[in-house]
C-alpha cells in the first residue's frame, strides 16, 4: 500500500508552509509507513501560495509534488491531484483541516478490507464539530433534505475529507460531470451509485478561520447543485439496495 495525500491551495501564502510543514513532521508511523507523496495543488491565487509551494518542496524534494491551475475551484483542484497522484490509494485533506488521525483510520479500513471509499463525516454520531451553529445547521439541511430526501443517499455528510482506492479515485474524476466545490460530493454520490463500498469516520473539526462563503452565499449555489447531481446519477440506474421500497 502506498498512499498520496492531496491539499488544495487556494491563497494559503500566509500559513500553508507552516501548516504543511508541521503536518508532516508530525505524522504518526502508521502513516508515515505508507507515505508516498504529499501533493499540493495551487489553484488561481492571488497571493505567494506558488511560491509557498515550492518552498516546501525543495525542504522536502523527495516527498512533495506541487502542481497549479490557472482557475480557483476547489473541485478542479482535488480533481488534479487525483489524477496525478500515484499512490495505490489517495487522500484529499484541506491546508487548515490536517487530520493525521483520519489518514491513520483510512489506512486501517484499506488494509482490513473493509471499505473502498471512507469519507470523514461532521455528522457522523462520534464526531465533535466546534464550527459556529449556523454552519452546522446548514451541513445537516443539505445532508437531510438535498441528499438523503431529493436524492436518496443514505450517508450523512460528503464534504471535506476523503480517501479512496486510486483506481476508483481515477474512474470517479472520469465519470464526473460537475466542477467546483459541487465535484467532491459528486464522486461521492457517483461512488455509492456504482456500488463502492464507503465507510464514514468521525473528525474532531474546530474553525479556525472564518470561510471563505458565507452561509448566505452558498444557499444559492447548494439549490442550484441538485439538478447537476440529480442529471449525473441518471446516467447510472440505481442497484437494488437503492430503490425504495
Amino acid at each position: 500500500m502506498e498512499l498520496s495525500v492531496v491539499i488544495p491551495a487556494y491563497n494559503e501564502a500566509a500559513n500553508l508552509e507552516a501548516y504543511v510543514t508541521k503536518f508532516i513532521q508530525t505524522l504518526p508511523d502508521a502513516v508515515t509507513e505508507v507515505l508516498r507523496e504529499v501533493i499540493l495543488v495551487e489553484n488561481g491565487s492571488t497571493d505567494g501560495t506558488l511560491d509557498a509551494c515550492h518552498r516546501i518542496q525543495q525542504k522536502l524534494p523527495d516527498l512533495v509534488r506541487v502542481f497549479t491551475i490557472p482557475r480557483g475551484s476547489y473541485g478542479e483542484a482535488i480533481k488534479k491531484g487525483m489524477l496525478e497522484s500515484r499512490g495505490s490509494h489517495v487522500s484529499i485533506l484541506e491546508c487548515d483541516f490536517l487530520d493525521a488521525m483520519f489518514l491513520a483510520a483510512s489506512i486501517a479500513i484499506f488494509r482490513e478490507n473493509r471499505a473502498k471509499f471512507v469519507v470523514g463525516s461532521k455528522r457522523h454520531s462520534q464526531s465533535v464539530d466546534r464550527r459556529p451553529l449556523k454552519r452546522r445547521v446548514l451541513t445537516a439541511l443539505y445532508n437531510l433534505i438535498f441528499l438523503r430526501l431529493l436524492i436518496g443517499y443514505p450517508g450523512t455528510d460528503t464534504h471535506g475529507l476523503k480517501s479512496i482506492e486510486a483506481a476508483n479515485a481515477k474512474r470517479l474524476c472520469e465519470l464526473a460531470v460537475t466542477t467546483d466545490e459541487v465535484f467532491q460530493t459528486e464522486i461521492v454520490l457517483l461512488a455509492w451509485r456504482l456500488g463502492v463500498e464507503i465507510m464514514e469516520v468521525p473528525v474532531k473539526i474546530l474553525e479556525i478561520r472564518n470561510p471563505s462563503v458565507t452561509v448566505i452565499r452558498r444557499v444559492p449555489k447548494v439549490l442550484n447543485t441538485v439538478r447537476a447531481l440529480k442529471g449525473s446519477l441518471m446516467r447510472f440506474p440505481r442497484l437494488p439496495s437503492q430503490v425504495p421500497e
